[in-house]
């Protein structure tokens, strides 16, 4: 398996969790809308059905976008994966995973809530450093042994 293919896989897989753990919450913000409510509750329910929704919605579109963003990601199929490949993809999705729970934070809440940004901004750094950091980590774990003690991948 080739660090595009199994980016694309990790992606989709990804992209189904997101939207089959969010759509719930798309049911349930549907319903407190249906039932009426107290006052204060419809405007609330409005914001939360506005988040949940547009988390599902990217679910949905990092699914559909898998391959073009692995193609966009890593480079051209090297052969087999070594463990700084596999990193950098793991690296990469986890940075997708936070923007996407960022996103919906920052959005559906009603109101601009700023502490959402600190992730959104490491998940963003994930997902397009994943293979300068994964290579660093590599650096780091292997910097105090010789070439003669490293086990060939």
């Amino acid at each position: 398996m080739s660090q595009r293919q199994l980016a694309s896989v990790l992606f989709a897989v990804l992209g189904v969790f997101i939207a089959i753990t969010w759509f719930p919450q798309v049911i349930l913000s549907l319903g407190m809308l249906a039932s009426g409510g107290q006052v204060g509750s419809v405007p609330y329910a409005i914001t939360i059905l506005i988040g949940a929704i547009i988390t599902v919605l990217l679910g949905i579109a990092l699914v559909l976008t898998r391959i073009r963003l692995a193609e966009r990601l890593f480079p051209a199929d090297t052969g087999s994966l070594v463990a700084r490949d596999t990193q950098a993809v793991a690296l990469s999705v986890l940075g997708c995973y936070i923007v996407i729970q960022s996103v919906s934070r920052l959005v559906g809440r009603g109101r601009i809530e700023w502490w959402p940004l600190a992730p959104l901004v490491l998940g963003i750094g994930l997902f397009f450093g994943a293979r300068g950091l994964a290579s660093m980590w590599t650096a780091v774990r292997t910097a105090g042994s010789s070439r003669s003690d490293e086990r060939p991948t």
